[in-house]
């Protein structure tokens, strides 16, 4: 018997799965500055971002092992929507990283810990940017394999998108990384 997953439930079996980290679980409560709460934000919208990515994969690789061409398609139209996810969150967590960094250099003033956060902010954004270039990109793929009229052809895109989701998983790893550096900057 096969079981199926929609995506949702799948990004929450994979977020279950992964432990977050030990900072990210604390609860902040009244003593978080604003900016420490925006940080903490950006850092989970990267951290699911991720997940999204993590589970689109897993999605797409179900996918081309499917032999009936409604189940790749349903399988494919789930690993699109992760990837979208994932794109989203991305572009959200750019724009709020924008913004500490904005802020970050005016509360003090261009210092140490604005130098230390711009440097891993801008490393990690360029990052999340290619994730999300390969999550776009991938989502695009999606769309041609549900336009397939061929199991064949619909297998053989199907494992590009696979391809183009795992080159933005990777980079959306990389980016995790760099972005927990970043935010350890932030008071």
């Amino acid at each position: 018997m096969m079981y199926r997953f929609s995506f949702p439930a799948a990004a929450l079996i994979a977020a279950v799965a992964c432990a977050s980290s030990p900072r990210m679980a604390q609860l902040t409560g009244e003593r978080a500055t604003p900016l420490r709460r925006l940080a903490d934000s950006t850092e989970r919208l990267v951290t699911y971002a991720t997940l999204s990515s993590d589970s689109a994969i897993v999605v797409a690789a179900l996918a081309a092992t499917d032999t009936a061409l409604d189940d790749l398609r349903a399988r494919v139209l789930s690993a699109r929507a992760g990837a979208e996810a994932a794109s989203g969150r991305m572009a959200q967590a750019v724009l709020q990283g924008d913004r500490l960094r904005r802020d970050v250099v005016a509360e003090t003033r261009g210092g140490r810990q604005a130098e230390g956060y711009t440097r891993y902010w801008l490393l990690g954004r360029e990052k999340l940017l290619l994730a999300r270039a390969y999550s776009d990109q991938a989502v695009l793929g999606a769309d041609s394999v549900l336009r397939c009229p061929e199991q064949s052809c619909a297998r053989s895109r199907t494992r590009l998108v696979h391809g183009q989701l795992t080159s933005a998983s990777g980079a959306a790893r990389e980016a995790e990384s760099l972005v927990r550096v970043a935010m350890r900057y932030i008071d």
